[in-house]
């Protein structure tokens, strides 16, 4: 009795162990399933479009179009290739960066779900579902996209940046904030210093002008300002009506930019505080220019 006792637990762990073993192959292809439930799919004609085509010579033929220029026809290739073989890695994605190259971005969107459903470079197809969302002005989800992003690639600092953007631009300021020096830390010196001047100019939105003034009196105490803290003295002049200081800030701000093609002046005035008071004040405008206005003969 004990030996056959022992043969039928045996035989449930087997049976456990295969269940288990089946339903882990199984899973992505399930939860693909489901994350394109109602979304465009491919019909039976269109999958099999190239006939006994093996995926390998799908891949390369696909590969080959897209070399050419025949953006489409590669697509359908390399989703052909996926039909055949939903264990080949990054065809989604592919498929949905060319799309997203050519404007295509409804498509592109849909795509880079399937392949986030896939695994396939989850964290940059997160980050291009932001970039399309926030197109969308759709920032709520732009934010949820560039959190996810985050979370896959943690050392990142490009998806904590565009995070913070997104959160800006829908008014959540104080967690704007806290995403720019995220992204600060992640970044490189030239980024770090424009992901603090963003937390600055964040700063201004939220009201905390005092505080901005506080840090900018102890950065003179080190020495010249550099080109970002000389904007954030040019932005406190806007904020409290000195256009014409703002302007001479700026201008010497543009003369002291020593980096390629003054890419530290642009990077700052390209922000959006710049932007959005420029077009009221023709001198700022000017002043806000990557190269200088030629005085009149």
């Amino acid at each position: 009795m004990l030996q056959v006792q022992n043969a039928v637990l045996i035989l449930g762990a087997l049976f456990l162990l295969f269940v288990t073993f089946y339903v882990g192959k199984k899973f992505e292809y399930w939860k693909y399933q489901i994350a394109t439930r109602n979304k465009p799919k491919l019909d039976t004609t269109e999958a099999n479009r190239f006939g006994d085509a093996s995926v390998e010579e799908l891949v390369a033929t696909g590969l080959v179009q897209e070399n050419l220029g025949n953006w489409q026809d590669a697509a359908d290739r390399f989703i052909a290739a996926k039909h055949k073989n939903l264990e080949y890695p990054d065809l989604l994605f592919r498929t949905a960066k060319l799309y997203y190259d050519h404007g295509r971005f409804d498509v592109a969107d849909g795509l880079f779900e399937r392949a986030i459903a896939f695994r396939e470079n989850v964290d940059t197809a997160n980050y291009y579902r932001g970039m399309i969302a926030t197109g969308r002005r759709d920032y709520p989800a732009g934010e949820r996209f560039y959190e996810a992003a985050a979370n896959a690639a943690p050392f990142n600092a490009d998806y904590f940046y565009s995070w913070a953007e997104a959160l800006r631009r829908d008014h959540r300021l104080k967690d704007a904030v806290t995403r720019y020096g995220d992204a600060a830390m992640r970044a490189g010196e030239a980024e770090q210093n424009l992901c603090r001047f963003k937390m600055r100019m964040t700063m201004l939105e939220a009201g905390e002008t005092a505080q901005v003034s506080l840090d900018l009196g102890e950065q003179r105490k080190l020495g010249p300002l550099s080109v970002d803290w000389l904007l954030t003295d040019a932005a406190l002049q806007i904020q409290a009506g000195r256009i014409e200081d703002a302007a001479r800030l700026a201008e010497e701000a543009r003369a002291s930019d020593r980096s390629l093609l003054r890419g530290n002046f642009a990077a700052c005035v390209g922000d959006k505080f710049f932007s959005e008071v420029a077009n009221n004040y023709p001198q700022l405008e000017a002043a806000l220019r990557l190269q200088a206005t030629p005085s009149p003969p």
